[in-house]
């Protein structure tokens, strides 16, 4: 159970760090509406699937107050999905973004695989590691599409100046 803490801990490090390291400051706003984005998802989704005993966390942050892990879903998953985000480049090709996608979907997932096989932090019940890389690609396909159509119309978030003369 020390290890399982440990690696909470090692997870709020990390995120905190990789929020100010990889998030321009320019970029936070925009990362901080992706992160909230990604937890909506993350909480529509994981609720039914904690409810209904497909997935367990036996270590967990409070639990006798939900059976939900919070720090991995709700804070460094998230946190993954805005350094994503932000540094996503819109000018490339199509085969390029869909490379990028690819290569943080695998990322994350094969982190989930060896939290969800070493640990105690998650338990599947009948998802295999394929099922989970599909699940975390829907989560940051339709994260990623609610962002794009958020940040659509520019001209909604240009802050008008009048001149005075």
């Amino acid at each position: 159970m020390l290890i399982e803490r440990l690696i909470l801990v090692a997870m709020w490090l990390f995120g905190f760090v990789g929020l100010i390291l990889f998030i321009p400051r320019k970029e936070r706003r925009k990362g901080f509406l992706s992160l909230l984005m990604f937890q909506t998802f993350v909480w529509l989704c994981d609720m039914f699937a904690f409810q209904y005993n497909l997935m367990s966390a036996p270590v967990r942050e409070f639990p006798k107050a939900t059976d939900l892990p919070l720090t991995i879903d709700y804070f460094f998953y998230p946190v993954l999905f805005s350094i994503f985000y932000i540094n996503k480049k819109v000018n490339r090709s199509l085969s390029s973004k869909i490379t990028y996608f690819c290569v943080w979907i695998s990322g994350v997932s094969i982190f989930d695989n060896v939290i969800e096989r070493y640990t105690d932090l998650l338990k599947y019940k009948i998802s295999p590691w394929y099922g989970m890389w599909i699940y975390i690609g829907f989560l940051f396909f339709v994260s990623q599409f609610c962002c794009n159509w958020f940040y659509k119309d520019r001209s909604l978030f240009q802050v008008e100046r009048l001149e005075t003369k």
